[in-house]
């Protein structure tokens, strides 16, 4: 229960029940347009997927305890958790299973998680699309690319290109 005090996961948790009921509600609003589906079905799944989210939310939020997983793992999981909230939110409102149009249900929660792939997807593009300045040390000691300049201050550069611990940020003074 001192996840429900730190502020980290309550930030994580509202983030992704709003990121959940924006992909639940964004096939579902096609659907109002071409399936004739009410637009309180709409506002119900998104709100029921919301909920769905933050419940699960209870079981542990890898990105607010530390744990680094590997993207395609974190990606899969936020997909399927994103397909079954679909799934559960679009079951609200039937009595018995054959209320449900299942075509609608189906296509909208296939839909919520292809939306949750896009944005994972989205959100791993780099924020700074700077070029990458390759460099390589001289004799006397000196960085310089492959011009013979040396790189300007702020510029991001890689020492090595073939080892991720190369890369340096040139500071300014």
């Amino acid at each position: 229960m001192s996840k429900l005090t730190s502020p980290a996961w309550w930030k994580a948790a509202v983030l992704r029940a709003v990121y959940t009921a924006i992909a639940i509600a964004i096939p579902y609003i096609a659907a109002v347009q071409f399936a004739d589906v009410p637009w309180l079905m709409v506002a119900s799944a998104a709100a029921v997927g919301a909920i769905l989210s933050f419940a699960t939310s209870l079981f542990g939020l890898p990105e607010s305890e530390g744990v680094d997983l590997p993207w395609w793992l974190a990606a899969l999981e936020r997909v399927a958790k994103t397909f079954g909230q679909s799934l559960a939110a679009g079951l609200t409102g039937a009595v018995l299973l054959t209320d449900v149009d299942w075509s609608v249900v189906l296509q909208a929660s296939l839909g919520a998680a292809f939306i949750s792939l896009l944005r994972l997807i989205l959100a791993t593009l780099p924020n700074n699309p700077a070029p990458v300045i390759v460099l390589a040390e001289n004799a006397d000691g000196t960085w310089r690319d492959a011009n013979g300049r040396v790189p300007e201050t702020g510029q991001m550069v890689i020492a090595d290109p073939m080892t991720v611990e190369g890369q340096i940020e040139l500071k300014g003074d």
